[in-house]
């Protein structure tokens, strides 16, 4: 079973880094084809891996299929949906999943925003919306969260907004199903038992799986304390879950005079209540796991056979892939099924070790099994998460125990009963609450503690080597000497930074951001980063999404010089969450701003850093330009071969600079103003006459950008033009010697076949 298991993940593995979707009549055939072929004994092997890699292929084209007809992308409809999920609010707007109420426009499934909604839509509600949606797509930056993956593995067809006004009503209200109807009342139970929207917010989750009423602060708290895992439904839980039934069942059945099999019995009320647990809690791919488990565990028992828990993990991991292949790209499928195989691989080691009664023996059990997660999940989590939560193991010590023996239960028992005895389900509630505002207080003294979040860059070459060191501490016996490795490889792994260029060069990144400009420049020395993206004003801001993050891929935990070109929302949105996430030297802007402590820029100002140089070109001094006349003008050079940055400068300010004659000539230019006609004269165009004109805009952007005379004025020079929106973020490396020696497109780098071209 583990063999052809570890095939059929290595068919999914093999698609899933597929940059083609096989038609689906093709891979319909390869799937017959695979099928036939497992009649052969020698073939079963490629007919395993064939059927894997045809599943897969069938699966996603039907994700894709569904996706929004492009005539309908952007356009403004009308239409019908049903709400199929419970709103969370993101600042002052609200995000939230719908279906088609018998419009066919509208795909099956869509994720929409609604910035200040007259009130907040509930689950199975009814509504005639006025939306404008787009086919699924997202930015793309090195080292940063994958959006486009994520809505295509959450099988999410179209993403967009509802645009506000008196067309948008209320159709009908209730909800679609008795599971939901069960689900929300468990949910109104948990919220009257706890102190807190936030504890409500975690029983809701233990529960019933609903983590909607969690805030991003609960979140980021549980992810540095490494207890995320607590608030998914995963097998701890139904594991507990039926535990509890058994036991139950058992015990009441036990004392009934000529009960026969009441073990039985207990058996097949504990594997139905693991089952129900399920999939109140959303079928989540942990819970699938712990119940395909169960389920094997449970046939074996009764048939009075011997339990073979590799098999048992092999039989989950593949009857998962078989039922929904695309489940195994969340990280829940590979931490999971990792988790239990590490645990295994512990209990096999460990079996007759212990002299000690088990009772006795359960903390240093607890804690030897902790540490054990630590070294053998290490690697998936900082490949997956870029983060090394190194409390975890002190919190999880006592975290699990309160979760395993007082939240758990006491919610489980809640559910159980919530219908029959209301009052009962409230005071079980109450102290299950209570243990969560205990254990939360715990939680966040240890997450404040200096170096609890410890981020990690982004690992690539030789890095992929040092993930595997902690590894040595799993698989090696104690006292053998290369265990050690294993401490070795944390402090690699925490201390691994990817190369900085060497002096006399520099690297450029130009950030998919949207609408809007955020561009970082790397020398041997140091980090200059020249804007910060868009701040939306319903919340959160591009800097939080992508301009952190890729910081910290980078290992840059301390930027230099942060110039600011002027004080526009798309260019200095992010000013408050980099001073706040990074560390921010130097800070020039083009016009005053409250936002930060900052000098001006002026003509004339430079600075070197590795044999690179930072010049400014404009606003000249004194200047009393405001708004995009006063952006500052910034030419980076590593010898005769640079790159100008140049804001959002309109014709007039162009003029000044081609009079002045500064020095424009570069390699690289950041189309001023996005590739609005308002710049990019031609007098311009011609002093510059870069390699690579880069324009950075939203996709499909209201405005237009850029236009096609200004990409036409810039190819007329010699330019190939570039655009974020298509390309994703872009690389250059410029040196001296060689001027631009290496360049990338994110978006191909990145590329597979379900994310948008171009």
């Amino acid at each position: 079973m583990t063999k052809t298991c570890l095939l059929l993940l290595a068919g999914g593995l093999a698609a899933q880094h597929s940059m083609l979707l096989l038609p689906s009549d093709q891979s319909r055939s390869l799937l017959v084809a695979s099928l036939l072929l497992l009649l052969s004994r020698r073939g079963r092997a490629v007919a395993l891996f064939l059927g894997a890699y045809a599943l897969f292929m069938l699966a996603s084209g039907d994700i894709i299929g569904k996706r929004l007809q492009a005539d309908y992308a952007g356009d403004s409809m009308l239409a019908r949906v049903r709400v199929v999920d419970y709103p969370k609010a993101t600042g002052d707007s609200i995000v939230f999943l719908i279906e088609p109420a018998g419009d066919s426009r509208v795909p099956p499934r869509a994720r929409i925003s609604w910035f200040n909604p007259p009130h907040l839509p509930a689950m199975g509600e009814v509504w005639e919306l006025e939306l404008r949606l787009q086919r699924p797509r997202g930015t793309s930056n090195p080292g940063v969260f994958d959006y486009e993956s994520w809505l295509f593995r959450e099988k999410i067809h179209a993403t967009g907004y509802v645009v506000g006004g008196k067309r948008n009503r209320l159709l009908w209200s209730g909800t679609s199903s008795g599971l939901d109807r069960f689900r929300q009342r468990f949910a109104a139970r948990a919220l009257v038992a706890a102190e807190s929207t936030e504890t409500a917010g975690v029983l809701a989750a233990v529960g019933v799986g609903l983590r909607h009423q969690i805030s991003r602060e609960q979140w980021d708290r549980f992810a540095v304390s490494g207890t995320s895992h607590l608030m998914a439904i995963s097998g701890l839980h139904v594991g507990l879950a039926a535990l509890a039934s058994f036991l139950l069942v058992f015990v009441l059945l036990g004392v009934l005079p000529g009960c026969r099999n009441a073990y039985i019995a207990a058996i097949i009320a504990g594997l139905g209540f693991a089952l129900a647990y399920a999939v109140i809690s959303g079928l989540g791919v942990p819970a699938r796991r712990a119940t395909i488990m169960l389920a094997v565990a449970a046939v074996a028992v009764s048939r009075r056979r011997q339990v073979d828990p590799v098999a048992a993990v092999s039989l989950a991991a593949a009857l998962v892939y078989i039922l929904d292949p695309v489940a195994t790209m969340r990280p829940g499928f590979d931490l999971s099924f990792a988790a239990v195989v590490l645990l295994l691989w512990l209990a096999k080691r460990r079996i007759g070790t212990s002299v000690m009664p088990r009772w006795l023996d359960a903390p240093r059990q607890l804690l030897t099994m902790q540490v054990f997660l630590l070294f053998g999940l290490l690697p998936l989590t900082a490949l997956m998460f870029q983060r090394f939560a190194i409390v975890a193991t002190p919190v999880n010590l006592v975290a699990v125990p309160v979760f395993s023996f007082v939240t758990v239960p006491l919610t489980l028992a809640a559910l159980a009963v919530g219908d029959l005895a209301e009052g009962l389900a409230g005071h079980l509630l109450v102290i299950a609450a209570y243990s969560i505002d205990t254990l939360d207080r715990y939680v966040e003294f240890m997450a404040s503690l200096p170096m609890a979040d410890m981020r990690l860059a982004a690992f690539s070459g030789a890095g992929f080597v040092l993930l595997c060191l902690p590894l040595a501490w799993v698989a090696l016996p104690p006292g053998w000497p290369g265990r050690h490795l294993g401490l070795l490889g944390i402090l690699a792994i925490v201390a691994w930074r990817p190369a900085a260029p060497p002096a006399g060069c520099f690297d450029t990144w130009i950030l998919d951001v949207g609408q809007g400009l955020a561009v970082a420049v790397q020398t041997h020395e140091g980090v200059m980063l020249f804007d910060t993206g868009m701040a939306w004003r319903g919340g959160g801001s591009v800097a939080e999404q992508s301009i952190v993050p890729f910081l910290r891929a980078r290992g840059i935990r301390h930027i230099n010089t942060l110039v600011i070109s002027h004080a526009d929302l798309d260019h200095s949105g992010g000013v408050e969450v980099i001073r706040r996430e990074i560390g921010v030297g130097h800070v020039l802007t083009g016009e005053p701003t409250d936002l930060i402590a900052s000098s001006r820029c002026r003509a004339g100002q430079y600075w070197l850093s590795a044999g690179v140089r930072f010049e400014v070109l404009h606003p000249a001094r004194p200047s009393s330009a405001e708004g995009n006349a006063a952006s500052c003008v910034l030419r980076v050079s590593a010898g005769s071969h640079g790159m100008l940055l140049t804001g959002d400068i309109e014709a007039r300010s162009e003029f000044l600079l081609t009079r002045h004659a500064a020095p424009l000539a570069s390699d690289i230019v950041i189309v001023p103003h996005h590739g609005s006609l308002t710049s990019s004269t031609v007098p311009f165009t011609d002093a510059v006459r870069p390699a690579y004109a880069v324009v950075s805009a939203g996709f499909r952007n209201r405005w237009g950008f850029p236009r096609p005379r200004v990409v036409q004025r810039w190819r007329a020079v010699g330019a190939a033009v570039l655009d974020t929106a298509s390309s994703g973020a872009i690389h250059f490396r410029v040196c001296s010697r060689g001027g631009v020696v290496a360049m990338s497109l994110e978006r191909q780098l990145r590329h597979r076949f379900w994310h948008a071209r171009g």
